[in-house]
């Protein structure tokens, strides 16, 4: 909901220390001094490593960022510089709502006509300077009103078509994404109003203008832009399951978004192009935004992208990449959290539990913004800034802040964020391979990345404002040197990042609200597995395909094979095997697939890619199955449980079920089968115990659940695709 250059776009507070900190630092006081008089002492705790254990491998466009047409210091000397110290791989243009009003031709504003501070070539310079990929957003809200002021005229997706044009043809900058509008639900569909739709005839909840009219406009928009260049990765608006608008109906959405655009789209979709920003201002939701509350959002994003993936594979295909084309702190009004140590350290785990999640792209909202002086700025908030902003860096603006003219530091000065973002371009690289890595504290994230070199990094990220921890660190798959590791960290208020060397291997010790990186290089010198071959597919069934592959060799010894699904850039890993053959499970049915194989070997060392091979599932007859439900329901509350039988004459190599709630559930747990939901329709999947279910055979299943005015029972039951009997 970011609309403009002063855009006024969750559980305890910082307890004392941390303000005490905050003023030390203000007062020129080493925060050390502080900490060794009234810290207490570090609290232990454990965190574990598993090199073998592969999430994904990080995408060519993984660390994004937002660049917009009104920023006029977007083309500062010092930009493009910043942008490659923090590992910039992607930037996303013309920004936000102003997608929606640009005429990218005249390089004005639609509504306004106002001339913008930056055009495309300026863009295009920047992307040259920094190595970055570029996104461009194509204007869908009031596109035909830009192209009918050409001559000829044109519709806003021959316009689109034109910059395509432009871009690659003319100019050959290479742009391979695209995407068609932003926050298109936000036309007032739902209720919620700041994004231009002039394909809306009502100011006010319009009937014409919701998700199937966009998905009809989005064909034309593909059609005319992927003539000029097919090799294009085209994207459409999705919403992020469990925040608004997702799951809701109105009378011009009589399906819920995601829902209607993904059925009328089905394989056109090049990519989901989906926000997330995990808190409101006071002034949508009171309280408004904690730092505890933003640090422990992160644990949302593995079951929104479940969510996601179930949707996507029901219609545009399993393998459609995800990008978060647009996350921060809060959905509008930035207050001082935003400028604060917290915000960085949200960051690292925003993009880390997204990535990891196996998604292709996360990018920050954004460079440069402006400042804000009416969002949160209370006390019970880390940091002493009286305003916010969105931005990276400062762009020097000023504003009143309770009757003070308060302005912001130099242009181009990084708050923490940016060192956030810095941090992270130090720890990750594409190529590089996400590794399993657990916590025994609650405040204490972990992450880990293997190296193409053989080297390993651990990220330690403390949201506890108040207390040290000694953590001891355990690896699987690895043997780390005796040299003591090069440490990198953040610590408050984040105006730089510190490298030494500290610790051990084994032993490290970081400090209240800090982010730090541990670089360990492997005990011995060793050579990967040789690559497995190409793997061969056989057995393939609706839900399921047998893979075998010539086995790779190790001086080490092989531990094992990792087959992951391979969608361009994008990995994630779908089976493991401890010999030259795997069975993938859980797929959906008449969809297309493409698979590999890596080796890793007993000392943790990974192998080369195998070759690809490419599969598509059968597809299944309607009537293999029965549903039965058992409910169970009192005021304010149900349970539900569901048992499964296959009645057709195959087996059932992981299972599917997807159904449709008669009213307002919505499930908080579930038992036997991991349940995702998205407005009234849920989705069922196996765990790995209870997949196979044999010709006759039954499974089952529950869950609890909380409902308001009606708990009529689920509808519309189906398993792997296939309607059930009930």
């Amino acid at each position: 909901m970011r609309t403009s250059h002063r855009d006024h776009r969750r559980r305890w507070a910082a307890l004392p220390l941390a303000a005490l900190l905050a003023a030390a630092w203000a007062a020129g006081t080493p925060p050390a001094a502080v900490a060794a008089a009234d810290a207490p002492a570090a609290i232990s705790a454990s965190v574990s490593v598993n090199a073998g254990s592969a999430l994904a491998t990080v995408p060519s466009t993984a660390i994004g960022v937002n660049g917009s047409v009104y920023d006029a210091a977007l083309t500062d000397a010092a930009v493009p510089g910043l942008l490659k110290s923090a590992g910039t791989n992607l930037i996303r243009f013309p920004g936000g709502t102003s997608s929606d009003t640009y005429n990218w031709r005249t390089n004005t504003d639609v509504v306004s006509g106002q001339r913008q501070a930056v055009d495309f070539d300026h863009y295009a310079t920047l992307l040259a300077q920094t190595g970055a990929q570029g996104m461009i957003t194509v204007n869908y809200g009031t596109g035909d009103a830009a192209g009918a002021t050409q001559s000829p005229a044109e519709t806003g997706a021959q316009l689109a078509a034109d910059w395509v044009r432009y871009a690659n043809v003319t100019h050959h900058y290479g742009i391979k994404y695209w995407e068609i509008g932003n926050e298109i639900y936000g036309n007032g569909t739902y209720g919620g109003s700041w994004e231009p739709d002039r394909h809306c005839t009502a100011a006010t909840n319009p009937t014409d203008c919701g998700p199937a009219v966009y998905a009809q406009h989005v064909k034309e928009y593909i059609s005319a832009m992927k003539a000029v260049d097919p090799g294009i990765v085209v994207g459409v608006v999705l919403t992020a399951p469990g925040n608004w608008p997702d799951g809701n109906t109105s009378a011009g959405s009589p399906q819920p978004w995601n829902q209607t655009v993904l059925s009328a789209l089905g394989n056109q979709i090049g990519f989901a192009d989906v926000h997330w920003y995990p808190q409101n201002p006071s002034t949508v939701t009171p309280p408004g935004p904690t730092d505890a509350g933003l640090l422990a959002a992160n644990a949302q994003i593995p079951g929104m992208v479940s969510s996601l993936r179930s949707l996507l594979s029901q219609s545009a295909g399993a393998d459609v990449p995800i990008m978060i084309t647009e996350t921060n702190s809060v959905s509008s009004n930035p207050g001082k959290q935003t400028l604060s140590i917290v915000n960085a350290l949200h960051l690292e785990q925003d993009y880390l539990g997204w990535l990891g999640a196996g998604v292709a792209n996360v990018d920050w909202w954004q460079i440069h913004n402006g400042i804000v002086t009416t969002g949160d700025n209370g006390p019970s908030l880390y940091g002493d800034a009286t305003y916010g902003d969105y931005g990276m860096l400062s762009d020097a603006s000023c504003d009143t802040a309770n009757g003070v003219r308060v302005c912001e530091p130099a242009a181009d000065t990084p708050f923490p964020a940016y060192y956030g973002l810095q941090l992270l371009g130090q720890f990750i690289h594409p190529g590089d391979t996400l590794v399993s890595a657990s916590s025994t504290a609650s405040l204490v994230q972990s992450f880990a990345v293997k190296k193409a070199d053989g080297s390993l990094k651990v990220m330690l990220v403390n949201d506890d404002p108040t207390n040290s921890y000694a953590v001891n660190l355990a690896y699987t798959g690895f043997t780390p040197s005796g040299a003591t590791p090069t440490v990198a960290t953040l610590a408050p208020p984040g105006t730089g990042i510190t490298t030494t060397t500290a610790g051990s291997a084994a032993s490290q010790t970081i400090a209240p609200y800090t982010a730090t990186v541990v670089t360990l290089q492997p005990g011995t010198t060793q050579n990967p597995p040789s690559t497995p071959g190409t793997p061969v597919a056989s057995a393939v069934t609706s839900t399921s395909v047998g893979l075998s592959w010539t086995a790779s060799t190790s001086t080490n010894g092989i531990a094992g094979y990792d087959v992951v699904r391979v969608n361009g850039t994008t990995e994630t890993v779908v089976a493991s095997s401890t010999t030259n053959a795997a069975t993938v499970t859980g797929l959906m049915p008449s969809t297309a697939y493409t698979f590999a194989v890596y080796a890793k070997d007993t000392a943790g060392n990974r192998s080369a890619r195998s070759g690809t091979v490419a599969v598509t599932t059968g597809s299944v007859s309607s009537g293999g199955c029965k549903v039965t439900y058992q409910p169970n329901s009192w005021p304010g509350g149900f349970t539900g449980g569901v048992t499964i039988t296959n009645t057709g004459s195959t087996a059932w190599h992981g299972w599917t079920v997807t159904f449709t709630f008669g009213g307002d559930q919505k499930i908080t747990n579930a038992w036997n089968a991991t349940v995702t939901q998205s407005g009234a329709k849920a989705t069922a999947v196996n765990v790995g115990y209870n997949g196979d279910v044999a010709a006759g055979g039954s499974a089952s299943f529950g869950f609890q659940g909380t409902w308001s005015s009606s708990s009529a029972a689920p509808t519309g039951f189906a398993v792997n695709g296939a309607t059930c009997t009930s």
